[in-house]
């Protein structure tokens, strides 16, 4: 059992969580298979380090059937000549691979993070700008798109080692092939971070950078892939190598084996028709939320999406992204301000507001929620006054729409047990 302390915290965090709508396109709900730790014995403690085959504690066999496991899982389902499972994060995963193309100094091209990039592709605080020398590149302000031929001329004047592409609020489909012709044109390593697309890749709904010969892929776990927390690095043989020592002893040390377990799970859950059928709901429930903002007055970055976000622009409203996000907070609706491009309230005000449908989807929503979502969502921010009686009444419908009933929610489990307990 617990100490009182943390028990009452984590009893907070699941009312907290389980009575709030999740609209966070960052986040995901797994099945019980990948997160139910309980059966999982000794493997919940079980640490170790080093690569399969050479880790220097006694005892590790099974360990490493675990890890080879998960490898020859994360090879089939991207379609990948090479893995490694044992990044802690989709962050450290990018820094491994900078780590194993370029020495200091060296150049890369990477999305500035106002267009859609994120942090661990150069954000100016971040450790990455003390290491190499970042070239941002930008959507055209416009229209939202990435401008491949711009993007072009920018490798050919800069002759990058490495170029990111992988984005954590661009909501269209990613021209891969056009980028891999790119980076081959300049000598570059193309690195693919697939973080937020992972589990639309795996399903074939979304171009796979793995089928471009010599690019890299990384991504975090915990998105639309639909596991915990966790990253991996595919690549080609030839840079197996080189991926692998950057990770350990380059970057980390030991590994969890529970993280392993879930890992496997969530790739073994990749692979099955069922979860091709949760990522078109993924896609289709996000086309028609921004469907449903627009026709609502609201303006989106890029007019729409193809994947699983949208990125509202608040720029013709009186909001801020932060007032937007705590608006919807209010009613019980977790989001996340974002800036946009070529904001005309930044450096120090976002005005932007992503949105995504991986885990309204994991728990089972369906046309007939997202629209009255929609709703919702479009009431909170076209609301010209933000009073009491209005939160409450937009509240009470918010709730009312998270106690449906559906048997395809993946935390229906957790929902049971935390009403059980109270």
């Amino acid at each position: 059992m617990l100490d009182r302390d943390l028990s009452r915290l984590l009893g907070r965090e699941d009312r907290h969580y389980l009575e709030s709508i999740d609209l966070i396109a960052a986040s995901n709900a797994p099945i019980v298979s990948v997160r139910d730790n309980r059966t999982w014995g000794v493997a919940q403690f079980r640490s170790a380090e080093g690569h399969v085959g050479h880790k220097p504690y006694a005892g590790t066999s099974i360990f490493d059937e675990v890890e080879e496991l998960a490898v020859r899982r994360a090879c089939a389902v991207f379609g990948a000549e090479h893995a490694n499972v044992q990044p802690v994060s989709g962050s450290m995963a990018n820094l491994a691979v900078y780590r194993g193309l370029m020495k200091p100094g060296d150049t890369m091209l990477s999305m500035a993070v106002a267009s859609g990039g994120h942090l661990s592709h150069g954000h100016p605080k971040h450790i990455v700008r003390d290491l190499y020398r970042v070239v941002p590149y930008a959507v055209d302000p416009r229209t939202g798109l990435l401008p491949y031929d711009h993007l072009k001329a920018l490798a050919e004047q800069e002759r990058p080692r490495v170029i990111v592409a992988g984005f954590s609020a661009y909501p269209r489909t990613v021209d891969f092939a056009r980028l891999s012709e790119i980076a081959n044109g300049v000598g570059a390593t193309l690195v693919a971070d697939i973080s937020h697309i992972a589990g639309l890749v795996a399903a074939g709904l979304h171009d796979n950078p793995c089928a471009y010969p010599g690019t890299v892929v990384t991504t975090s776990v915990e998105k639309t892939l639909r596991g915990t927390r966790g990253g991996i690095v595919l690549c080609p043989q030839p840079l197996k190598a080189r991926v692998d020592a950057a990770i350990f002893p380059g970057l980390q040390s030991s590994i969890g084996m529970a993280g392993l377990v879930s890992l496997a799970a969530a790739l073994q859950d990749a692979s099955t028709p069922a979860f091709r059928a949760y990522q078109e709901r993924v896609v289709a429930n996000a086309r028609l939320l921004a469907r449903l903002l627009l026709d609502g007055g609201l303006d989106l970055v890029t007019g729409g999406t193809d994947t699983h976000l949208l990125v509202v622009d608040l720029t013709r409203t009186p909001l801020t992204g932060r007032q937007a996000e705590e608006r919807l907070q209010d009613l019980g609706i977790l989001s996340n301000r974002n800036m946009i491009p070529d904001d005309p309230r930044s450096p120090f005000v976002a005005s932007g507001l992503r949105l995504g449908t991986p885990t309204i989807t994991s728990r089972g929503f369906d046309a007939e929620d997202v629209r009255e979502l929609g709703d919702i969502v479009i009431s909170a921010l076209r609301a010209k006054e933000w009073d009491a009686s209005h939160i409450e009444l937009l509240r009470k419908r918010a709730h009312a729409l998270r106690i449906r009933p559906r048997p395809d929610d993946a935390l229906a489990d957790l929902a049971a047990s935390a009403a059980a307990g109270r």
